[in-house]
């Protein structure tokens, strides 16, 4: 229980307090401040650590607790059975195990300690199933940006489908292990080397969980990559310092560049503005940034080819990585990806660039918005290139000329007629690899035996993936 509440409970006891006979019935939280200490911890001139319990019969005597609390209690985001909690698991857990001081302040007005929860359910805060993160954190916000700004409302994310472990995919389980020298605050030396390695619980009733066991809660160790980017992945230095040398350089480096490959990460989480969200199939496949990016030298193509000055180990994306997953012959498909989304983008920007000019500034502010919107997302995929999301990308192209269009209308015009998209990227059809608008579709380059594997695979998967 700590020093502190020793002391307090011995000054108690040598000012003779005496038990308040008739404590206020219903007493709530606050209502504790009016007890005096032996009200609850027990009387007597010889104060010894037993004196410091706080046991169930004096919490639910008459005039007390006697209906034993409340049925339910909201505590943070859990609703949860308040009354006989935890009287029927392995390890009674009494009321003084959560019930305590706050800290080792001498305070007599009580708090629910949420420390001790993560004692009793530690298998469920280890964040193995996403129903174990979403029994407590049902509509998460303690991490609401990206490492690089980039807003992420849990609320709107395919938890069932993603998972919460695809982002949180390390979380360190609370502590249970109990200290010996902790024993020493309520323990002479010789008694706290007494019953080590024995259940200590039947003979400590009465005492708060966090009073042996350290008051630590679960956290994040590691993020996704593509959540948390680490700056070494891709910069073995910058501005003259080895980044191995600073003690965390994603911090220090997004002092200066915070909003560095958002544009990579909105498309990859599927966050884009004005677009409902949808996270690459990749993504929820359980790839990360360093499955795809090595460290063979230069990327694939795209955004960012080149080699960054002082990268010692740089990752960058490229066609051979494909092949770590796929056949040899996928690793054509990552240059169709990124030709198709370039082909498709300078159309879709060319036809927005003539209808600025077409609407001016005669055209009300709604058709603005309009253009403005599709102007945004469009430049997303530009800066981060569309390979990083394919599906969301063909569908910001799409939606982008419909936006325009619906411009035209709102300033009493015609539209032009839209720019030729092709076929949109469908798992299980041609066009997910052959992407590339110019690209020939000559079957005889391949196997006839290796499209019919391609398209049985497409297919199963299609049918195990979820409906957005």
């Amino acid at each position: 229980m700590g020093r502190a509440l020793l002391i307090a409970a011995a000054l108690c006891a040598a000012t003779a307090c005496a038990r308040r006979a008739d404590p206020p019935a219903g007493l709530g939280m606050a209502g504790h401040a009016s007890l005096t200490c032996a009200a609850c911890h027990g009387t007597g001139l010889q104060v010894t650590a037993a004196n410091a319990r706080v046991r169930d019969e004096t919490c639910t005597s008459a005039g007390c607790h006697g209906d034993g609390g409340p049925v339910d209690v909201q505590l943070a985001q859990v609703r949860f059975r308040h009354r006989q909690h935890g009287a029927t698991g392995p390890i009674k857990a009494p009321c003084a195990g959560c019930h305590v001081h706050p800290g080792d302040s001498q305070d007599k007005t009580l708090a629910s300690r949420g420390e001790a929860c993560t004692l009793c359910h530690a298998d469920q805060l280890t964040g193995r199933r996403s129903s174990d993160c979403r029994a407590c954190h049902k509509d998460p916000v303690q991490v609401p940006v990206s490492s690089q700004g980039v807003p992420i409302p849990h609320s709107s994310l395919p938890v069932a489908e993603t998972g919460c472990l695809r982002c949180h995919y390390d979380v360190s389980p609370p502590r249970t292990t109990v200290s010996t020298s902790r024993c020493g605050k309520c323990h002479e030396a010789g008694q706290a080397r007494q019953g080590v390695g024995e259940d200590l619980h039947p003979a400590h009733g009465g005492v708060a969980c966090t009073g042996c066991h350290e008051g630590v809660t679960h956290r994040v160790v590691s993020m996704s990559s593509a959540v948390t980017l680490d700056c070494r992945d891709c910069h073995g230095s910058a501005h003259g310092v080895q980044l191995a040398s600073l003690g965390n350089p994603s911090a220090t480096c997004n002092g200066c560049h915070a909003t560095t490959h958002q544009a990579q990460q909105r498309l990859v989480l599927g966050q884009v503005a004005g677009m409902p969200p949808e996270p690459s199939m990749k993504f929820v496949a359980g790839m990360m940034c360093r499955s795809c990016h090595t460290t063979n030298g230069r990327a694939a193509g795209g955004t960012g080819s080149a080699t960054l000055p002082g990268a010692a180990t740089g990752l960058r994306g490229q066609a051979s990585a494909c092949a770590g997953c796929h056949r040899p012959e996928y690793t054509k498909v990552l240059s169709w990806w990124i030709e198709g989304t370039r082909e498709r983008g300078v159309a879709v920007a060319a036809y927005m660039r003539t209808a600025d000019a077409a609407l001016g500034s005669s055209a009300p502010d709604s058709a603005h918005r309009l253009l403005a919107s599709a102007r945004e997302a469009l430049a997303v995929v530009a800066r981060a290139g569309g390979q990083h999301n394919l599906d969301l990308s063909d569908a910001i192209f799409r939606e982008s000329v419909t936006r325009v269009r619906s411009a035209y209308r709102l300033a009493g015009r015609s539209a032009p007629p839209p720019p030729a998209l092709g076929s949109e990227p469908h798992v299980g059809f041609c066009s997910y690899c052959h992407y590339s608008t110019h690209e020939p579709w000559d079957f005889n380059r391949m196997p006839a035996e290796f499209h019919r594997q391609v398209m049985d695979t497409a297919r199963v998967l299609a049918a195990e993936t979820p409906a957005r």
